[in-house]
């Protein structure tokens, strides 16, 4: 019996796949070397308040949340970086955020409140919100939520340049207020993000208030 022509093999044309960036291309990737920049200034910020001067470590902390805004534009505006580098980048900025934004706030009220056992729970509860808040953020698909931590740092730079009005109960003030922060940090709702006017106005009171807590002990 006749058949009829034979079909020819499908061909599966292999995958290339990318090759993999040596460390030192990771590092030197614009956005990134600005992150480790942020991460420098955020550690800087730690020392600071281990020597108590509060003041300048709340300034370079200001600082760090500036550079974590500037470093996140760069990327943006590199869309030919690969996924490698984005992913790479989106790790180790949310590490940095972890030093300024988490470490530094507990670190600052740990020392303010002579590491009593109230103010060890309110600092790890602060940073377990923070943990929570960045890991979530690498979820597929999860919906943006709460109040970004960088109204924390901005929260506390008021209350230091206010603390002289308070005396002795400014530890407990900045607990009270650490507490409600984190709770904004998970809260669920999506605020807007910063953009524009509303962007230039924070970038303006950060500086102002750097300006201020550099004189400050």
């Amino acid at each position: 019996m006749p058949t009829g022509p034979k079909e020819k093999p499908l061909t599966v044309k292999p995958q290339t796949a990318e090759p993999p960036l040596r460390l030192a291309e990771f590092l030197l990737d614009a956005p990134n070397l600005v992150t480790l920049g942020g991460l420098a200034v955020g550690l800087g910020a730690l020392g600071l308040v281990v020597q108590e001067r509060f003041g300048p470590a709340l300034c370079l902390a200001l600082g760090a949340i500036l550079i974590d805004h500037l470093d996140g534009r760069l990327a943006r505006n590199r869309p030919e970086r690969s996924p490698a580098l984005h992913t790479f980048g989106a790790h180790l900025d949310c590490y940095a955020d972890f030093v300024s934004k988490g470490v530094f706030p507990a670190l600052m009220l740990l020392t303010l409140g002579a590491f009593s056992p109230v103010f060890w729970l309110i600092a790890g509860t602060h940073l377990t919100v923070i943990a929570i808040r960045y890991s979530y953020e690498f979820v597929p698909g999860a919906p943006r939520r709460g109040l970004s931590p960088d109204y924390s740092i901005l929260a506390f730079a008021l209350l230091y340049l206010a603390s002289p009005r308070w005396g002795s109960v400014y530890p407990g003030i900045l607990a009270a207020v650490m507490i409600a922060m984190a709770g904004l940090n998970l809260a669920p709702f999506t605020p807007p993000k910063l953009r524009g006017l509303g962007l230039i106005a924070f970038v303006v009171s950060s500086l102002t208030l750097m300006a201020f807590l550099a004189g400050r002990p």
